[in-house]
C-alpha cells in the first residue's frame, strides 16, 4: 500500500515513528508537508505540490495547524477520487487547538471539568474570579503543551495579568478562566481505538503544571476500569478514536478531565510502556480509514 501523511508540521518525532513503522509494515510511504502551502492553476485544474499530484491509496492526516480550510477542501476531493483518509475527524472538525469547542462538547456530554468562564471582556474577569475564587487557573484558548497557562494567586496578580495583556492588545476572549483544582494525580490518557495507555506526569519543582515538556516528569500509571471509560468517553465526546486525554484524580478520589489533545505526542509513551505505538497507530489509520 502507498501511503501518504499529510502534515504543517512535518518536524513533529512521531511523524518519523510512523512513516518508520509503514516501511517496517511493507508500504511505501511518503511524507506530504504542506507548511508553506502553495497552489496553481492550469488549464482549470488545481495544482498544489505533492498533494494533488500524490500517487498514494491513503492518507494519513495528522498535525494540520495553518491553511486548513483549504487543505481540507482539497482532501475532501481526493476522497470523492477514491482515496482513503484516515483524518482522526479532522474534516468534520477543521480543528486548530481550541479549547472552548472542546469544552464546549465535553460539558454538554456531562463529562466532569473544573469549573470554567470564558469571559469576551476584561471587565468580566473580576466577576469570574469570584465565582472560581484564588487561586484560579488563566489558559490560552489556542496553545498547547502547558505554554500561556498561568496560576493567579490573588486580585494583585490578577490585575497585572489584564494590564499586560492590554498592554500587547490582547483579547480576552482568547483564554479561559479555571478553578484551580489540588490534584494528587496528573494523567495523560492515550487512547488509540481500544487500545489505552496512561501515565502519571510530576511536574518539577515549584511549578504547577506538570507538562513533561515544561520539565516535569513522568512514569507509568495503572488506571482503573472507571479512569479509563471516563477518558474514553470524553475522547468520544469531541468525536475522535485517537487522541490524548488529560485527566485530574484529587485526594478524595474525584476525577475530572481537563483537556483532550488532538495531535498528542506518543514517543515518550511508547519508552515508558515500552510498547510499540507507532505500529498500534498505523494499524488503526489503515483499518479506519474511508
Amino acid at each position: 500500500m502507498k501511503i501518504g501523511l499529510v502534515t504543517t508540521l512535518p518536524s513533529l518525532v512521531e511523524n518519523k515513528r510512523i512513516a518508520d513503522e509503514a516501511l517496517n509494515m511493507g508500504h511505501e510511504f511518503k511524507l506530504i508537508d504542506l507548511t508553506d502551502f502553495n497552489f496553481k492553476t492550469r488549464q482549470g485544474e488545481l495544482h498544489v505540490p505533492g498533494l494533488t499530484d500524490a500517487d498514494v491509496d491513503l492518507i494519513i492526516v495528522r498535525g494540520i495547524f495553518s491553511s486548513i480550510k483549504s487543505i481540507t477542501s482539497i482532501l475532501i476531493h481526493l476522497r470523492a477520487r477514491g482515496i482513503k483518509i484516515f483524518d482522526n475527524n479532522f474534516l468534520t472538525h477543521q480543528y486548530l487547538i481550541n479549547k472552548v469547542a472542546d469544552l464546549t462538547k465535553l460539558a454538554l456530554t456531562g463529562i466532569p471539568i473544573p469549573e470554567t468562564i470564558h469571559a469576551k471582556n476584561f471587565s468580566g474577569y473580576a466577576k469570574a474570579a469570584q465565582e472560581l475564587g484564588f487561586p484560579m487557573v488563566i489558559k490560552s484558548t489556542r496553545m498547547g503543551k502547558g505554554a500561556n497557562v498561568f496560576k493567579v494567586d490573588d486580585e494583585a496578580q490578577l490585575s497585572a495579568f489584564i494590564e499586560d495583556c492590554e498592554e500587547q492588545e490582547k483579547e480576552a476572549k482568547n483564554y479561559i478562566l479555571q478553578e484551580f483544582i489540588p490534584y494528587e494525580f496528573d494523567l495523560r490518557v492515550l487512547i488509540i481505538g481500544e487500545h489505552v495507555f496512561t501515565m502519571r506526569r510530576i511536574p518539577a519543582e515549584g511549578e504547577f503544571r506538570a507538562n513533561f515538556s515544561l520539565g516535569g516528569d513522568v512514569e507509568v500509571f495503572d488506571l482503573d476500569e472507571a479512569g479509563i471509560k471516563l477518558a474514553k468517553d470524553a475522547l468520544s465526546a469531541i468525536g475522535m478514536t485517537v487522541g490524548g486525554v488529560d485527566v485530574l484524580i484529587t485526594k478524595d478520589n474525584k476525577r475530572c478531565i481537563l483537556e483532550v489533545n488532538h495531535t498528542a505526542g506518543f514517543v515518550g509513551m511508547e519508552l515508558a510502556h515500552n510498547a510499540n505505538i507507532g505500529k498500534i497507530f498505523v494499524d488503526h489509520a489503515i483499518a479506519n480509514a474511508k
